[in-house]
């Protein structure tokens, strides 16, 4: 079973330590989080998991990314004439059983993000990874504040900016330029007829992420190939 904690909107101003984390990734590594908390659509939700492998944590992540994913772009179809629609970022938290709070980020995060990506760049939906411990650097070669936890941070794409991200996807480039939402059900090759994606429950009772991921697994493997010729 998956449990829902909490969802709130986010504002810098907030004691609390993702929020204190958000305002200092928001001065110069992430100017988009500015422009979100200001206009009250930087948005957090938490999950404590329970899975008892990290295969069943993926598959888990998986499903709130795909719920997230969609609530993210209901919003900004309601809010089309807004900055609030284009704006809106979704944060993902996650609570890990205690026997995993040394586990491997990278390698949690890896498949769940990677199929996410792969499903909804095509409609400009931009879907990043972060985990407790992670070293990173900005492009001007900053160390970038370490994470206070782990989460998907889902918004929607810049097309000026986000290239960035896909030097090692870069197949993935083209849906990005060309990205555009009208509505596109980007599950459709995958699901069977009465699998809901957004419930949990659905998804995982007709094994959505199995499905996905033999999927997304040969894609991994056909961009591997391509960037080793």
């Amino acid at each position: 079973m998956i449990q829902f904690k909490s969802r709130r909107v986010i504002k810098f101003s907030e004691p609390d330590p993702y929020s204190a984390y958000c305002l200092r990734i928001s001065d110069g590594y992430c100017p988009f989080l500015k422009s979100a908390e200001k206009n009250d659509v930087l948005f957090a939700t938490y999950y404590r998991l329970n899975g008892h492998t990290i295969e069943e944590l993926q598959e888990e992540m998986f499903y709130y990314g795909v719920v997230h994913c969609e609530q993210l772009r209901q919003y900004r179809q309601h809010h089309q004439n807004s900055p609030k629609g284009i704006l809106a970022c979704e944060n993902v938290i996650f609570d890990l059983p205690e026997r995993f709070h040394n586990i491997d980020g990278e390698e949690l995060f890896s498949w769940p993000h990677w199929l996410l990506k792969l499903l909804y760049t095509q409609v400009g939906v931009m879907v990043g990874k972060f985990w407790i411990n992670e070293k990173a650097t900005s492009r001007q070669g900053l160390s970038i504040p370490e994470p206070p936890c782990h989460f998907l941070s889902i918004r929607s794409a810049i097309k000026e900016r986000d290239p960035y991200f896909f030097k090692k996807a870069p197949f993935l480039l083209p849906k990005l330029i060309e990205s555009l939402d009208q509505g596109k059900n980007v599950h459709a090759p995958f699901l069977v007829s009465d699998c809901d994606i957004s419930s949990i429950e659905s998804m995982r009772r007709h094994r959505y992420y199995q499905s996905v991921f033999i999927w997304g697994k040969q894609e991994w493997e056909r961009m591997i190939v391509k960037n080793d010729n």
